[in-house]
C-alpha cells in the first residue's frame, strides 16, 4: 500500500495510539512485580522503566526516520536483504500475536473473576477479540479518533481516581521514597514489571501514517505521553502502596483492581466509582488490541506482492481468529505470568533495541540503497 495512504492521522493522535499501544499489557499486576523484589524501592524501578522505554523510544524513531513513508515490514527486505527482512517481519507478527493473546486472556481473567465468575473464559475473549477487530477494521483516522475519544478520558478518570484515595491511606509514611537503593532487586522489578512498556514497537507500522511534516511532533508528543503516563504510575504505585502496604501488595492477584474496589464516592450516582473504573479500563485493553491487529493487518499485507485494502482486512480477521482460539489455551494468569517474565520481555527487549540499531547501521552502510526508497516510496 505505498504511498496510497489516504488516511493520515494527526501528531497527538499517532502519540494516543503509541500509548495504547503498550499500556494495556501487565497493567493489573502493577505493582506487585516491583514490589515483591525490591519492596518500597520499587518506586525506583518504576523510573528506571521510564527511562529506559524513553531510550528504546527514541532509538525506535530514529530507525523509522529511515524510510518515513513506509512501513518496516514493506522496506525492511529491500534495506536489510530479503532472508534478513522478511525474518524480522515474521517475527513482528509473531510477537504481536503473543502480545494479543497475553493481553486478552490476562484481561478475560480480571473480568471473570471480579464480575462474571460463571461466564466461559473463551467468551469473555471472543467478545473483547471481536470490539477490537471491528476498531482495527474501521480504518487508520477511525481508529485514531475512536481511541482519543475513548482512551484519553479513561486515563484522566483513573488519574482523578488516585486523588480520591488519598482519604484511605493507611500508611502515610509509605509515600516518602525508600533511601534504600539496594542495586539488583531494583533491577529485577523494573525488568519483572517492564511489561507494562512493552509494545511501542507498533511505531514502525503507525510512523507512515502521520500526516506530512506532523511527525517530528508526533515523536515529541510520544515522549509527552510517556512521562504522563510514568507521573500516573507512579501516583498509583504511592497510593496502593499506603493503602495496603509492602506485604499485602505482594499477596494481591489484581492490585489494581484491588486499589479501585476500595474507592467509593458517597452521594455520587454511582458509590462504586472504582469499580466502574475497572470497568473502562476495558477501553484501554480493547486499545491495545485493536491496535495489534491493526498492525497485523497492515505487516502481514506487506507480505503479498500487490498489497491491498481487501487483503489487509483478511489479515486482521485471520489474526482475531488466531487470538480467539490461541488465548483460552493459557489455562490461568499465573501461566500466563510466566510466559511474559520468561519469552515476552526478553524478546521484547530484544526487538526494541536490536532491530532499530540493525537498520540504522544497514542505512548508514547503504546510504544510496535508502535514498532510492525514499524517492521511489514518495512518487507517485
Amino acid at each position: 500500500m505505498k504511498n496510497r495512504r489516504q488516511a493520515r492521522i494527526s501528531a497527538a493522535q499517532f502519540a494516543t495510539m503509541v500509548t495504547s499501544a503498550y499500556l494495556g499489557l501487565g497493567i493489573f499486576y502493577f505493582p506487585r512485580p516491583l514490589v515483591s523484589a525490591a519492596g518500597r524501592s520499587g518506586i525506583y524501578g518504576l523510573w528506571l522503566d521510564g527511562l529506559v522505554a524513553g531510550g528504546l523510544m527514541w532509538l525506535m524513531f530514529r530507525a523509522n526516520r529511515v524510510v518515513p513513508t513506509e512501513t518496516l515490514s514493506e522496506y525492511g527486505p529491500q534495506l536489510l536483504g530479503k532472508p534478513l527482512g522478511f525474518l524480522i517481519a515474521g517475527f513482528t507478527i509473531a510477537y504481536h500475536v503473543a502480545l494479543a493473546i497475553s493481553a486478552a486472556i490476562l484481561y478475560s481473567f480480571v473480568i471473570g473473576n471480579i464480575f462474571l465468575p460463571t461466564t466461559p473464559i473463551w467468551a469473555i475473549d471472543g467478545a473483547m477479540t471481536v470490539t477490537a477487530a471491528y476498531l482495527a477494521l474501521s480504518g487508520t483516522a477511525g481508529l485514531a479518533r475512536t481511541l482519543q475519544a475513548a482512551y484519553l478520558p479513561t486515563l484522566v478518570v483513573a488519574a482523578f481516581s488516585v486523588v480520591l484515595a488519598i482519604s484511605l491511606i493507611h500508611h502515610p509514611v509509605l509515600l516518602i521514597p525508600s533511601g534504600d537503593l539496594a542495586v539488583m532487586p531494583i533491577l529485577e522489578g523494573a525488568y519483572r514489571q517492564f511489561l507494562i512498556f512493552i509494545g511501542f514497537e507498533a511505531s514502525v507500522t503507525l510512523y507512515p501514517y502521520v500526516r506530512d511534516g506532523d511527525r517530528r511532533t508526533a515523536e515529541r508528543y510520544s515522549f509527552y505521553a510517556l512521562i504522563g503516563v510514568v507521573v500516573v504510575l507512579t501516583g498509583i504505585y504511592e497510593i496502593t502502596l499506603s493503602i495496603f502496604g509492602p506485604a499485602l501488595v505482594t499477596q494481591l492477584r489484581w492490585p489494581l483492581a484491588a486499589t479501585y474496589g476500595v474507592i467509593s464516592v458517597p452521594g455520587f450516582f454511582i458509590s462504586k466509582l472504582g469499580t466502574l473504573l475497572i470497568v473502562l479500563w476495558t477501553i484501554v485493553i480493547v486499545a491495545f488490541m485493536a491496535l495489534r491487529l491493526w498492525c497485523l493487518g497492515h505487516d502481514v499485507n506487506a507480505l503479498f506482492p500487490h498489497p491491498s485494502t481487501k487483503t489487509f482486512q483478511w489479515g486482521v480477521v485471520i489474526m482475531a481468529l488466531t487470538v480467539m482460539i490461541m488465548a483460552p489455551l493459557i489455562p490461568n494468569a499465573k501461566i500466563d505470568d510466566i510466559l511474559s517474565t520468561t519469552y515476552l520481555i526478553p524478546l521484547g527487549l530484544g526487538y526494541l533495541a536490536g532491530v532499530p540499531l540493525l537498520i540504522l547501521v544497514a542505512a548508514r552502510l547503504r546510504r544510496h540503497l535508502v535514498n532510492h526508497l525514499r524517492l521511489s516510496s514518495e512518487s507517485p
